[in-house]
């Protein structure tokens, strides 16, 4: 089976309606929202980060590697699956910009905290669920963000992140998020994201 989901979530076999989370720009920290897209940006450089639903990801990994398959997709007959955003880096006049994605978190008010995946954590994976690497899974490299980046004046730089799913009795998430430039100063900001109350409990 392809669908990384069906391994890292195996143990999950309990179908339960999908838990909606909005975007909170009230908290300290917070990045500029716009719809979806938060964003913070300097007259040296600017960074983007947008949440995207499952079939926007897909269309992304499958354009982007050229596979016929997404290894995030969701396995049938659950909802949630894994949290994916994407993230735009412009560097517009610094020497150069540095974007480390594993210095990137995602942590809840439960105190469940995570990386987004890298090409390795996808491999061990499906090594520990005992599965087969797909043929040319290498490919997801160029949809992810998988290492360092380093931005030279007037780059641009996309990709995913990707993390899997958290504590279901989460309240609240957010994701941290931020490059270092030349100088040393930081370009970050922190997108929230609080629990939608259900119509009973409004």
């Amino acid at each position: 089976m392809r669908a990384l989901l069906l391994l890292v979530l195996a143990a999950a076999a309990a179908v339960t309606p999908p838990t909606i989370f909005d975007p909170d720009p009230t908290q300290e920290g917070a990045g500029t929202l716009e719809r979806e897209t938060w964003s913070k940006q300097s007259p040296t450089a600017s960074l983007w980060l947008t949440r995207i639903d499952e079939p926007t990801r897909t269309r992304f990994v499958q354009r982007r590697t050229g596979l016929d398959f997404d290894p995030f997709a969701t396995a049938p007959g659950r909802t949630g699956g894994f949290v994916a955003f994407h993230v735009l880096l412009e560097n517009k006049t610094e020497e150069h910009m540095i974007f480390q994605p594993q210095a990137c978190w995602l942590h809840t008010n439960t105190q469940d905290r995570q990386r987004p995946l890298d090409y390795p954590s996808i491999v061990s994976a499906f090594h520990m669920a005992d599965q087969p690497i797909p043929d040319h899974l290498e490919r997801i490299r160029s949809a992810i963000f998988d290492g360092e980046v380093v931005l030279g004046p007037g780059e641009q730089r996309d990709a995913l992140m990707v993390f899997r799913e958290f504590d279901p009795k989460a309240k609240r998430f957010q994701v941290d998020v931020g490059a270092v430039l030349s100088r040393g100063d930081a370009l970050a900001f922190s997108a929230f994201y609080k629990k939608r109350k259900k119509e009973k409990e409004s």
